[in-house]
């Protein structure tokens, strides 16, 4: 009979056998890097705005402003836009606003006066953008020539709706329904122009109120671009 002793060096001798078998088998390797890759997000559409005999920059002072106003009062305001970034396809024009209601006259019949009362009360009697050649009329969504057309565009896009159905477009519907998806191409300049009319219709409540508005253009471009 095989001594015990013996018989456990060689099986011992049989596993490190076996372990040196199987690392003969190894293949070889090598790795290298590629370094330095960016990947660098397209600084997008730039907007620049100014009015008459100003320089391009991203905001203007008041184009709008009347003062003592009186029911009947129009003012007419422009502002030219440029996109001077890289490729945008439509332009959004809306308009934001707030209410000073100091004490005001006896007859000053309402205190702390809505801001959206007295919007509804500055009637948008002109309202045109485009540029040479063309121009669209934002109060009937009409243009005079065929400017291109951006993805997504629809008549309604260029035209201001009457909202709150008073028979009267306002700043009011202007920001509730803002105008969308007008052209403005890289390197094109145009024009917004607006007259605005306080209403014949105004009551006593908004006198002494003043009407702060901030005109807001956005420049965008749709994501598939």
């Amino acid at each position: 009979m095989m001594d015990r002793k013996i018989l456990a060096s060689m099986l011992i001798i049989g596993v490190a056998s076996m372990l040196l078998g199987a690392g003969t088998v190894a293949y070889f390797s090598d790795t290298e890097t590629s370094k330095g890759n960016t990947f660098t997000v397209d600084p997008g559409p730039d907007l620049k705005i100014k009015d008459s005999g100003e320089y391009w920059s991203d905001g203007i002072g008041p184009e709008w402003t009347l003062s003592d106003m009186k029911p009947g009062n129009s003012v007419y305001g422009s502002v030219d836009l440029k996109n001077v970034g890289t490729t945008a396809d439509h332009l959004e024009i809306t308009c934001n606003y707030t209410i000073d209601d100091p004490p005001g006259p006896e007859s000053d019949t309402q205190e702390n006066t809505p801001a959206d009362d007295m919007a509804k009360q500055m009637i948008i009697t002109m309202c045109v953008y485009g540029s040479d050649g063309w121009w669209i009329n934002c109060l009937a969504g009409t243009y005079t020539d065929d400017p291109p057309k951006p993805p997504g565009y629809t008549a309604d896009d260029w035209i201001i709706n009457d909202i709150d159905s008073d028979g009267k477009i306002t700043l009011y519907d202007l920001k509730k329904d803002p105008l969308d998806n007008l052209p403005l191409p890289d390197g094109w300049e145009t024009r917004f122009d607006m007259t605005l009319k306080f209403s014949e219709d105004a009551g006593n409540e908004f006198q002494g109120d003043t009407l702060n508005v901030t005109m807001i253009f956005t420049l965008n471009q749709h994501p598939s671009q």
